[in-house]
């Protein structure tokens, strides 16, 4: 898949196998859905792109029922196995820096509101607090430690040179700072509720076994898991509070106000009200807060009859989701949206619609262009025929070592357009240390 007999970019070590960071929102196949006797196979059409696509995950969360939703092929691609390529689950992922930046202030969060929770404190501004950041050694220590481990997840992906690994490593520590700024903001914020007598000081109390099911105590409990079992649906809330009368469910937010964080928070209601084992008082949900950087905002909860259609709903909605990734061939939606794809290389519909010809692209724009390698041209160029206008493109690379594969039909993903003052009409484009190229087998 690629130049150089792989699709990554050149100077990339040749590694078929090593870590990777999962796909968001991975479900592994449960028993309460049906398996097939052998694993359905489909050739993307690229190099090491034969997948072995996955079932119905056993539980659906917010996010896998809305990406189902967008377009079924990237769900199902994403979450296939590529034994050719490498022996982890999925396709590997690019890093999203605005993505990573979101999972270090999450989990950041959790580390400190479950170590003040712990320790009973009820607010940061409070003078025991103090004691406990301390022992955590600080905002900027709990940031750094968790961006750590996030990168570490990048470790072994093919798709990633170590220059852009160094570079991502460079920008992200730059930010810790702001990183640390965002978290004291939420956490000033926050008002922690006591948890009842007992449940925070004894030595194997439920705070201190994480992934254990058990009912809610009156108090705070940071990534509190909430399941639907009859729905198959679950959810991880940021952070459940319990009182006598009911529970509120704040989300933190890190990005910019979107309507749909309220349809999150609501079905996050849901799950609090279906799932018998947290709560098995069957509390309400009596507030629902979509926290921001820079404000708080309240989300109305649903009423009981509200409950009671989204219910159905949902379930409409799961069974439509497990129809569509059940397809022998799953559903491409093609549209604006694709552009940040990550496996838009593997689908033959995007290829086929969703990519401009060269001559229609602005100077200096980004696009993906597929075509045939014709020749070499200099010692940093080649001719590459697309595939949908027919014409030839001159096409620039970084360095002499960047080769590709003559007479093979490639697919670029990042290539840039250049227009020559000089020589306007003709078609110019240039692949960076960022672009991969991906060889068409079909």
């Amino acid at each position: 898949m690629g130049c150089q007999g792989a699709w990554w970019r050149p100077g990339l070590p040749d590694r078929r196998h090593g870590g990777h960071e999962e796909p968001a929102s991975r479900e592994p196949a449960g028993a309460a859905v049906a398996e097939l006797s052998e694993p359905r196979t489909y050739d993307t059409g690229v190099e090491h792109g034969q997948a072995l696509l996955p079932e119905p995950p056993e539980m659906w969360s917010y996010s896998s029922l809305k990406e189902v939703e967008s377009c079924p092929r990237r769900y199902v691609l994403s979450r296939a196995d590529y034994p050719d390529l490498w022996d982890k689950h999925g396709y590997p992922r690019l890093p999203n820096p605005a993505a990573i930046k979101g999972d270090v202030v999450h989990g950041s969060l959790e580390v400190i509101v479950k170590a003040l929770v712990k320790a009973g404190c009820l607010s940061t501004r409070a003078a025991d607090a103090v004691a406990v950041l301390r022992d955590l050694g600080g905002y900027t220590a709990v940031a750094e430690a968790v961006l750590d481990e996030q990168l570490a997840r990048l470790d072994g992906n093919p798709r990633i040179s170590p220059g852009r690994r160094e570079q991502l490593n460079r920008t992200l520590g730059e930010w810790v700072p702001e990183a640390r700024e965002q978290i004291q903001t939420y956490l000033n914020r926050m008002e922690l509720r006591s948890r009842a007598a007992g449940t925070h000081a004894v030595e194997g109390a439920p705070l201190d076994r994480p992934g254990k099911r058990y009912p809610a105590m009156e108090g705070d409990h940071p990534e509190r898991e909430l399941v639907a079992e009859a729905l198959r649906l679950k959810g991880r809330v940021d952070l459940l509070s319990v009182e006598a009368d009911g529970a509120t469910i704040t989300d933190f937010k890190t990005g910019g106000e979107d309507p749909t964080h309220h349809d999150q928070l609501r079905l996050y209601a849901l799950l609090w009200n279906e799932d018998g084992e947290v709560n098995p008082d069957t509390l309400p949900a009596k507030a629902l807060v979509a926290a921001y950087p820079s404000r708080d905002v309240p989300v109305t909860a649903p009423t009981a009859a509200e409950l009671a259609d989204l219910r159905g709903a949902l379930a409409a909605r799961t069974a439509d989701a497990d129809a569509a990734v059940r397809e022998e061939l799953p559903l491409a939606l093609v549209g604006e949206h694709c552009g940040l794809c990550n496996v838009r290389g593997l689908c033959d519909a995007y290829w086929g619609t969703g990519t401009p010809n060269t001559a229609d692209v602005p100077d200096s724009g980004w696009y993906d262009m597929q075509g045939t390698v014709v020749r070499q041209h200099g010692v940093k160029s080649w001719v590459l025929r697309e595939t949908r206008s027919g014409k030839e493109v001159l096409l620039r690379t970084p360095n002499p070592s960047f080769t590709l594969p003559a007479g093979q039909d490639v697919r670029i993903l990042g290539a840039k357009r250049t227009v020559d003052p000089d020589e306007e009409e003709a078609l110019i484009a240039s692949v960076t240390s960022a672009s991969e190229v991906l060889t068409v087998t079909v």
